[in-house]
C-alpha cells in the first residue's frame, strides 16, 4: 500500500470520470501516489492534495474509466495471428479460400519443405455455403510440399493436408478418441478434419517458437491490448511458452498488462478419479513457477483458475455443444434446406463423477473453476456440479465458479447462476451473427430455443453476475465493437437483424461487465476494477463520452491514454 499519501504525484483533473463503484460515481479528479489512487472527488476537492511536485493533467472535459478487463481470451495465440497467412475472418468458398492460401505460398519462397504453414483467421461455420466443409482433398490440391493447417478461430476445428497428417502421426488406424472427432471420408481414409481435443493435440505438437521470437509476440500482445484500453486479461489457455515470455517482460519492468491466468485440466490429464490428485498436483507446480502472490501496481502474472472444456461449438457443421433436445439438421441443400429433427446432442468430455470430484478438488486447492459451456446440456451439467459444491463444502463458499460462453442456456439456468453465485463469462460480440448465421439458427434450433441465443441480460436481471471475455482472437480484437453489440445486440451494416429476444443491456451494465465484475470473477476487485481509494491507478482516457452518445457509436471510441499503475503505457499518436 501507499506509504506517503499526504500529497499527490500525479493529478487528472476537470474531466468525467467514471469510477465503477458500488454507487456508479461520476466525479472530476483523481490523485495517484506510488501507482495507487489516493484520493477522488471534484477537482476543488483534490487541490490540497497538489504542491508544486504535483503533475497535474486536465481533462479538459474528456472521460476517465477503470481500464477494461478482458477476463476471457488467448492473447499469445492472437498475438500469433498479427502476422503470416490470414484469411481476415471473411466468409470465403473453398475455391476462394485455397486462391489466397496458394497466394501467400507463391509469395513466400524463402519457405523449406518443412516449414508449416499454418492458416489464421479462418472459421469452419463461415465457409460457403453455409455448411460447407473443406477436406485434406482441398487443401492437397495446393502447390507445395509443405505441412499446412487451417485452425479454427473456434478453437475446435483443424483441417490438415495429407503432409500434416502424416506429420501428427495420424492414418486409417488411428482410434476414435473420446474427446473428440477424427474425421473420415465414406472409405475409412482419413479427411483431415480434426474436432475439439484432437485438434488441440495435434495443434500444440507443432514446433514452437524460441524463446526471444515468443518475448517478441508477447510485446505485440500487450501493445495491441493497451491501444484498445485493456489493462488486465485472463489468459484462458495458460502455457509455458507464452507465461515465460510474459514473464520475462515482467522482470525486465516491460510487462505493461497485468496477466492472470487459467491452466486446463484435460479429461487425458485426469481418466480416472485416482488420476485427479496429479493432475492438481501438475496446476499448482504450473501456478507456483509463474504467480507473484503479492500484486502491487507493477504488472505481474497470477494463476488463478483451472480450466474445463466441457462441451463444443454451436454452429453447423460442427454441432458438438451439448443441448437438452436435439439439434434439428438439415438433410437438403444450401439453396433449398430441409431441417429435421435428428437423435445429435452434442458431446460432454467428460465423466460426470470425475467432473464433479476436479471442480470440487481444483476449489479446495484455491483455484477458481472456470468451464467452457457452449450449450444448455453442458451448462445444465455445470451447475449440478456447482450445486454440489455449494452443498457439500459450505467452506469454499469463496470460490467464485464461471461458466464461459453460454451461448445457448435454458430459461430455467439463469436463477441458478445467481442462486449459486456462479458467473456468466460472455463474448458480447457473438450476438451479432450474420443474418445469414440467424436464418440457420432459427432453422437448427427452432423459435423457442433460437430465443435464448447469446443471452446476458436474463443473466442480470435474474440476479447474477456476468463479465466481459472477447475470447480473441475467435474474433477480431475490437472491444468497443463488443460493448456497441452488448448494447443493440445487432452486427454491422444497416441491414443488420436483432438476435432473439434478450433486451439491449446499458452502458452502465457493459462497462461494469468489463472492469467491477470482471474483477470480481478474478478474485482481484480489492486492487482493480474501480476508481477508488487504495486501488491500482489502471485507468483510460477516451475520446467521446459512452453515457452521451449514440449506442451504435460505441464501436467508434478510441482509446487516448491506457495507464496502468499510474503509469503511462499508451498514448494515441
Amino acid at each position: 500500500m501507499v506509504k506517503n499519501h499526504s500529497y499527490a504525484e500525479i493529478a487528472y483533473v476537470n474531466g468525467y470520470i467514471y469510477t465503477a463503484d458500488n454507487c456508479n460515481t461520476v466525479c472530476e479528479a483523481v490523485a495517484i501516489t506510488e501507482g495507487y489512487i489516493i484520493a477522488i472527488g471534484s477537482t476543488a476537492q483534490i487541490q490540497n492534495l497538489i504542491n508544486e511536485q504535483t503533475q497535474v493533467i486536465d481533462l479538459q472535459g474528456k472521460t476517465m474509466l477503470p481500464g477494461i478487463i478482458d477476463a476471457h481470451l488467448h492473447p499469445f495465440w492472437g498475438g500469433l495471428q498479427l502476422s503470416g497467412c490470414h484469411l481476415d475472418y471473411a466468409s470465403l468458398t473453398v475455391e476462394e479460400t485455397l486462391k489466397k492460401i496458394q497466394h501467400y505460398l507463391d509469395n513466400d519462397p524463402n519457405k523449406g519443405s518443412d516449414d508449416w504453414l499454418q492458416v489464421r483467421g479462418w472459421l469452419r461455420q463461415e465457409v460457403l455455403p453455409l455448411g460447407t466443409d473443406i477436406t485434406r482433398s482441398d487443401l492437397d490440391q495446393l502447390n507445395t510440399v509443405r505441412p499446412v493447417i487451417l485452425f479454427s478461430n473456434d478453437c475446435h476445428t483443424l483441417v490438415a493436408n495429407s503432409r500434416a497428417l502424416e506429420k501428427f502421426g495420424l492414418n486409417s488406424n488411428t482410434p476414435e478418441p473420446k474427446d473428440g472427432k477424427i474425421g473420415r471420408f465414406a472409405n475409412g481414409e482419413l479427411n483431415g478434419i480434426l474436432e475439439d481435443a484432437p485438434a488441440m493435440r495435434a495443434f500444440d505438437s507443432i514446433p514452437a517458437l524460441n524463446d526471444m521470437q515468443a518475448i517478441e509476440v508477447a510485446k505485440r500482445v500487450q501493445r495491441e491490448l493497451n491501444q484498445q484500453g485493456v489493462t488486465t486479461v485472463m489468459d484462458a489457455r495458460s502455457a509455458h511458452l507464452q507465461f515465460k515470455a510474459f514473464k520475462t517482460l515482467a522482470n525486465e519492468d516491460n510487462l505493461t498488462i497485468r496477466l492472470l491466468g487459467a491452466i486446463e485440466i484435460t479429461p487425458d490429464d485426469a481418466p480416472t478419479l485416482n488420476d485427479i490428485p496429479k493432475a492438481i498436483d501438475q496446476a499448482k507446480n504450473f501456478a507456483q513457477l509463474y504467480t507473484q502472490q503479492n500484486w502491487s501496481p507493477k504488472p505481474d502474472l497470477k494463476i488463478s483458475l483451472v480450466k474445463f472444456f466441457i462441451d463444443g461449438v454451436l454452429q453447423a457443421p460442427i454441432m458438438t455443444a451439448s443441448l437438452l433436445q436435439p439439434y434439428r439438421i438439415n438433410q437438403g441443400t444450401a439453396n433449398n434446406v430441409n431441417f429435421v429433427e435428428s437423435d445429435r446432442l452434442g458431446d460432454l468430455y467428460y465423466d460426470n463423477a470425475i467432473l464433479e470430484k476436479l471442480i470440487i478438488e481444483v476449489s479446495k486447492a484455491g483455484f477458481y473453476p472456470h468451464m467452457h459451456t457452449v450449450g444448455e446440456g453442458a451448462i445444465e451439467t455445470v451447475l449440478k456440479h456447482i450445486a454440489t459444491l455449494r452443498a457439500q463444502h459450505p467452506e469454499l463458499d469463496h470460490i467464485r465458479p464461471s461458466l464461459a460462453h453460454n451461448e445457448l442456456a435454458a430459461p430455467h439456468h439463469y436463477a441458478l447462476f445467481a442462486q449459486l453465485k456462479a458467473i456468466a463469462t460472455l463474448s458480447f460480440q457473438w450476438a451479432a451473427p450474420t443474418n445469414e448465421m440467424i436464418e440457420q439458427f432459427h432453422h437448427m434450433l427452432g423459435e423457442q430455443r433460437f430465443n435464448e441465443l447469446e443471452p446476458s441480460a436474463k443473466f442480470i436481471d435474474a440476479g447474477a453476475k456476468i463479465a466481459f471475455g472477447s475470447d480473441w482472437p475467435i474474433d477480431p480484437l475490437n472491444e468497443w465493437f463488443d460493448f456497441k453489440v452488448a448494447v443493440t445486440r445487432k452486427g454491422a451494416g444497416k441491414n443488420a437483424q436483432r438476435l432473439a429476444t434478450d433486451r439491449n443491456l446499458t452502458i452502465t451494465e457493459v462497462l461494469r461487465a468489463a472492469t467491477i465484475d470482471a474483477a470480481y470473477m478474478l478474485g482481484q476487485e480489492q486492487y482493480i476494477g474501480s476508481i477508488e481509494p487504495g486501488k491500482f491507478a489502471d485507468l483510460i482516457i477516451i475520446d467521446r463520452n459512452p453515457f452521451e452518445i449514440e449506442p451504435e457509436d460505441i464501436e467508434n471510441v478510441k482509446v487516448i491514454n491506457t495507464i496502468i499503475g499510474g503509469k503511462l503505457v499508451y498514448q494515441q499518436i
